[in-house]
C-alpha cells in the first residue's frame, strides 16, 4: 500500500511540476510575444523579391520601441484600416498569435512595406527621363537588376519601342525634399493613386458623394491580370463601383475621419509648378511603398500610417524552410 501510494503522490508531484513548466511557459511566451517577437505571414507579392508571398517571418519589436525607424527600412506594421481581404488569407496559426494584438487593431492587417516618408518629410514622385530607357540594356542577367514590375513591363513589351508613353511616363523615382536618397538611388515606383490623382483618397472614402468628379478624373490604375496562365497588364479608369467595392472591403471613411481630425488633407497634398503631386508627410505619420509597386496596395491608394501602428522590422524568415534565414 505504501508503495502505491508513494506512486501516486511521485505521479501527482510531477504532474504539477509539468502544469507549472506549461503555465509559466505560456506567460513567458506571450511576454515575448507581446513585447520582444511575434510573427506574421505576406499575404500579398508587394515585396517581390526581397519577400515573397506567403514567406512567414520573426518581428522584432524591440528597435522601435527606443529609436524612429530610418528611410529604407523594411518595417512591419498594422494597417490603418480594417482589411477583410488580407485577413480572408490568414491561417490558423496566424489567427491564434493575433489574438494577443492590441484590441484597438482587431480586424486589421500586418503589412510589411518600405519606409519611404517620415514626419516632416515632402515626396514626390518624379517620371524618369527618356535617356533611362535609352540605356536599358534588355540582355537578361541585366533586366535581374531592375524591380520585378519593371522587368515585367520590359517583358510583355518585348522592346522598349513598345512601350506606350502611357507606361513609360508613369515610371518615376521618389524624392525627399528635393533629392533622392542613397536607400531609394534604385529603387523605382509607378505614379498612381494619390500621387496621380490628390483626391484619390477622397474618392476612396466617399464614393457616392465624389460620383461627379470620379466620373470626370483622366486618372487610370495599372493593373496585372493572371488570365488563363498569362499575365497581361491593363491601364483602367477606376469607377465608382471600384472605389465602392474598395471602402467597402477596407471600411475606408473610418481611416479617413481620422485624418480629417488630424490634418487639413488639402494642404498637404498639392500639385506643384511642375504638375507633380507634392505630400507632405504629418507628425506622428509614416508613409510606406511596396518594391513591386504593380502589385502593391500601399500608402499611394491608403494614405499615411499613424506611428503607433509600426511593431518592428522583419529579424528572420522562417519559412518555406528552403528560403530560412536572414533577409537582405
Amino acid at each position: 500500500m505504501k508503495n502505491n501510494s508513494e506512486v501516486k503522490n511521485k505521479i501527482k508531484h510531477e504532474a504539477l511540476d509539468w502544469l507549472g513548466a506549461i503555465i509559466y511557459a505560456v506567460i513567458f511566451g506571450t511576454i515575448i510575444r507581446l513585447f520582444v517577437l511575434e510573427t506574421m505571414m505576406v499575404p500579398t507579392p508587394s515585396m517581390v523579391p526581397t519577400i515573397k508571398e506567403q514567406d512567414r517571418f520573426l518581428v522584432e519589436k524591440i528597435t522601435y520601441s527606443f529609436e524612429r525607424p530610418n528611410t529604407g527600412d523594411i518595417v512591419v506594421f498594422w494597417t490603418p484600416f480594417v482589411d477583410v481581404r488580407a485577413q480572408a488569407k490568414l491561417r490558423a496559426f496566424d489567427n491564434f498569435m493575433d489574438f494577443f494584438a492590441p484590441k484597438e487593431f482587431e480586424g486589421h492587417a500586418k503589412y510589411v512595406k518600405r519606409l519611404v516618408g517620415k514626419p516632416g518629410d515632402n515626396l514626390r514622385l518624379v517620371p524618369v527621363e527618356d535617356s533611362f530607357w535609352e540605356k536599358l540594356d534588355l540582355n537578361e542577367e541585366n533586366i535581374k537588376n531592375y524591380p520585378d514590375f519593371l522587368q515585367f513591363i520590359i517583358k510583355y513589351y518585348e522592346r522598349i519601342e513598345y512601350i506606350p508613353s502611357s507606361v513609360k511616363s508613369r515610371v518615376a523615382q521618389l524624392e525627399i525634399n528635393g533629392k533622392i536618397p542613397e536607400s531609394l538611388k534604385n529603387r523605382y515606383y509607378l505614379i498612381d493613386g494619390v500621387f496621380y490623382e490628390p483626391n484619390f483618397y477622397d474618392f476612396l472614402a466617399y464614393p457616392e458623394k465624389n460620383e461627379r468628379k470620379i466620373n470626370l478624373s483622366k486618372y487610370t490604375m495599372f493593373y496585372k491580370d493572371n488570365f488563363d496562365g498569362n499575365y497581361a497588364l491593363y491601364n483602367l479608369r477606376p469607377n465608382l463601383e471600384f472605389y465602392k467595392q474598395s471602402n467597402y472591403a477596407y471600411d475606408y471613411d473610418e481611416t479617413y475621419k481620422k485624418f480629417e481630425k488630424d490634418f487639413d488633407l488639402k494642404e498637404i497634398i498639392y500639385r506643384d509648378e511642375e504638375g507633380l503631386i507634392n505630400i507632405k508627410i504629418p507628425e506622428g505619420y509614416y508613409y510606406f511603398m511596396g518594391d513591386n509597386s504593380l502589385e502593391s496596395w500601399d500608402s499611394r491608394f491608403f494614405g499615411f500610417v499613424p506611428e503607433n501602428n509600426i511593431i518592428g522590422n522583419i529579424f528572420l524568415r522562417i519559412g518555406p524552410l528552403d528560403r530560412f534565414g536572414k533577409v537582405k
